[in-house]
């Protein structure tokens, strides 16, 4: 390299110059592509310093390349470490969202999964982005927001009204900086607590002494229990410390346990406990016994509604390939976890109905049926039947279906006209 571009990046004229005619080589032109994505990629990681992205040189010393312009875009936006922030934002945003006029790509050099193409349908001048989130229940609200925000910066939708002023990528660096701040002081308040009850005494726990009354302990009991809920950490934090949560939220209830054992065995010993006072104890022993059961239900609850999701989208992820066995599959074992999601018994009856098969084709009725129980009010679990009759040449059934699925939400009506 020239001494005069040593220690700093060329231009886009410079490094022309410098290629020559070797620019139109395939190898050279990958490697700028990679050199791209990987500049990009550092950009919207906010992992520093200041970055700006400058209009430079208009001539074209290279050859458009949209395809690869827009990969390089995505991968840059992808690297984004952290959605939560931008996600509020969008939230907290009174616009709907709509399709650009003039786009600044070509909207079908972008790749779309179903699913995109599908919420990329609905930004259509109607919907906020708490709608678009509503329209895919159980799914990663990150891939929601990294896909919104991706088509607001690549220019294919935009908010009505239009913002004052525009996205900013230094304000989310901020947000990010604050919440990565007070997560890291979550995680080493979650840790010294769980390795605390994991060796401390059962006073030590509640940082009370031996000699503490019944009322100190017991305050200190659900001071500890309310400091330590899950809904008082970033859910984040929930995410990865769920485990270590899980079992304080157990230890404080056997911890008080065991000071009520003692308690109760110190008193008998001395044989002065006031008249009802023991009764009184193992009452309480009980009920804390009922809320550790409870504790441990709920847990077992949260695990199989955890599975129940990833099953879900495992199978929406082969049904999207043309893997229908697959897809039935897990929906079952989605099913078998937790019976309530609406979307994965129609998404079972969806798989089911790609098999001809007379069997099958119940089988796939009475999935859709059990949707539509389940969630009422969905007006796209009916059209999802609709196209279930549809398909069997059952047209007014399928119209009927249509016509209920109008009625809950009127704009779809537009839809199908």
């Amino acid at each position: 390299m020239p001494d005069e571009l040593k220690g700093r990046p060329p231009s886009a004229p410079q490094l022309a110059a410098l290629l020559g005619e070797a620019a139109a080589r395939p190898e050279v032109r990958e490697r700028i592509r990679q050199e791209t994505e990987r500049a990009l990629q550092r950009a919207f990681r906010f992992s520093g310093g200041r970055c700006s992205f400058e209009p430079g040189d208009q001539r074209a010393h290279f050859d458009p390349d949209i395809p690869q312009t827009l990969q390089a875009l995505l991968e840059g936006i992808r690297a984004i470490p952290r959605w939560a922030p931008i996600q509020r934002t969008l939230s907290g945003q009174d616009r709907v969202l709509r399709s650009c006029s003039v786009p600044l790509f070509p909207i079908e050099c972008l790749p779309l999964a179903p699913e995109e193409g599908y919420l990329l349908s609905r930004m259509d001048g109607h919907a906020k982005f708490d709608d678009l989130a509503n329209l895919l229940p159980g799914g990663d609200p990150d891939n929601l927001t990294r896909f919104v925000y991706s088509a607001l910066v690549l220019g294919f939708v935009e908010f009505d009204p239009a913002l004052v002023e525009p996205f900013v990528l230094s304000e989310y660096a901020q947000y990010d900086r604050e919440e990565r701040a007070q997560e890291e002081k979550e995680h080493e308040r979650i840790e010294s607590f769980y390795a605390s009850v994991l060796t401390a005494n059962p006073y030590q726990i509640f940082g009370v002494t031996d000699g503490a009354s019944w009322e100190e302990i017991k305050r200190a009991y659900e001071e500890r229990k309310a400091a330590f809920r899950p809904d008082r950490f970033l859910p984040g934090v929930v995410a990865r410390r769920r485990e270590e949560l899980r079992i304080i939220e157990t230890s404080l209830v056997e911890a008080y346990l065991k000071i009520q054992s003692l308690r109760m065995d110190a008193a008998g010993d001395r044989g002065g406990e006031r008249p009802g006072e023991a009764t009184d104890y193992l009452a309480e022993v009980q009920g804390k016994r009922r809320e550790s059961v409870k504790t441990e239900r709920q847990t077992r609850l949260d695990e199989d509604e955890r599975r129940a999701h990833q099953y879900y989208e495992k199978a929406r992820d082969y049904f999207a390939h043309g893997d229908f066995h697959n897809a039935v599959q897990y929906c079952r074992l989605s099913i078998r976890h937790k019976d309530a999601i609406a979307e994965c018994h129609a998404l079972l009856g969806q798989a089911l109905a790609k098999n001809p098969t007379h069997r099958w084709q119940l089988q796939a009725e009475e999935s859709f049926k059990r949707a539509i129980a389940l969630d009422s009010w969905n007006a796209q679990l009916y059209l999802k039947m609709a196209d279930f009759y549809g398909d069997q040449g059952m047209t007014q059934r399928a119209d009927r279906l249509r016509e209920k699925a109008f009625e809950i939400s009127p704009s779809l009506r537009t839809k199908f006209a």
